[in-house]
């Protein structure tokens, strides 16, 4: 029963849009030909076992002066992903911040590139931003493992960001207590997960992404969490389902473990006058200054929220904003 579920879920998850672009040369891993495998499954994979292992990586293509993509081979797939610096960055001056964006099931580096606008927000706030593709897998669509869909769970996903994290450290001039993580849909799915078990991660967003009934967290160190979820997304359900957790037990879990003393909620303005009022919730005086919030879109679906797009606010900023002081 818990594998059709997952396979239903592969029917249902929206890509979040999919113009890879022809720059792109490689834009997605494959399974591996000779071992009919994508990798060694859970946190024990890698290069040679190893997930902190150098990372070999290769130019694809440059977009421009500040953004190019990459490629490198990991647990048995070629991975990719996009990186943009800032035009001022200088790695003599003092380090700066390092932020992860991952697409939904379906959907491509590319295309959360260009609907998030992290580019622009990282030129003015002086942070590199990293794109990262997700594995293709036997259906031909792209994910991540994160125990939803059966098909990526031998994928070695949070080894990878392991080894990312230490090619950033070691290539760039990375500060190494601002490293986040944020993504839409399975790419939410994904930040939660890392959340989960990288120390190395300050802190998440999620936008209409959740966690898996399936998966049991257990933090390495307290994390601050920011989660955008419309209350009628239909793919994956606000008050959750067989496989995807309720997002207001996902807050009272994270504010839970982050010992948040107190709470407080709050509407937001109704900035595009449609007469629908959407809520932020913030769990606070918890340990360490982290904070947990959650935006209940009312009303909304499954989407990134964008002001350009008729919605309240510009979920991009607002991660951004609670990003920056963390």
């Amino acid at each position: 029963m818990k594998n059709i579920t997952k396979i239903l879920f592969l029917l249902l998850i929206v890509g979040c849009g999919s113009d890879a672009g022809s720059k792109i040369i490689s834009s997605s891993g494959v399974i591996d030909p000779n071992t009919g495998t994508g990798g060694t499954g859970g946190n024990n994979g890698g290069n040679n076992g190893d997930s902190t292992t150098d990372l070999n990586v290769e130019l694809i293509s440059n977009y421009n002066d500040d953004t190019a993509s990459f490629s490198t081979v990991y647990g048995n797939y070629t991975r990719s992903f996009i990186v943009h610096t800032p035009p001022n960055y200088n790695p003599t001056n003092d380090p700066i911040p390092l932020l992860f964006v991952l697409h939904g099931y379906t959907g491509q580096a590319p295309s959360i590139r260009n609907y998030s606008g992290f580019d622009s927000i990282a030129d003015e706030e002086n942070f590199i931003v990293v794109y990262v593709q997700g594995v293709t897998d036997i259906t031909n669509n792209t994910g991540w493992n994160v125990n939803v869909v059966s098909t990526f769970n031998e994928v070695d996903d949070v080894g990878l960001f392991s080894a990312l994290i230490k090619y950033f450290k070691g290539n760039y001039n990375i500060a190494d207590d601002k490293i986040f993580s944020t993504g839409m849909s399975l790419g939410g799915f994904m930040s939660y997960r890392l959340a989960c078990e990288l120390d190395e991660i300050n802190s998440i967003g999620s936008v209409t992404g959740s966690m898996s009934v399936y998966y049991n967290c257990a933090p390495p160190n307290d994390k601050s969490i920011i989660h955008f979820h419309g209350t009628s997304d239909t793919v994956v359900p606000y008050s959750g389902n067989s496989w995807s957790h309720n997002v207001q037990n996902v807050h009272s879990f994270w504010a839970d473990y982050n010992s948040c003393q107190n709470q407080s909620e709050v509407t937001v303005p109704d900035f595009n006058g449609d007469g629908i009022y959407s809520t932020q919730l913030i769990s606070y005086d918890c340990d360490g200054s982290q904070e947990v919030i959650l935006y209940t879109m009312q009303d909304e679906g499954h989407t990134w929220f964008k002001k350009d797009w008729g919605h309240d606010l510009d979920t991009s900023r607002l991660i951004w904003e609670f990003f920056k002081d963390k």
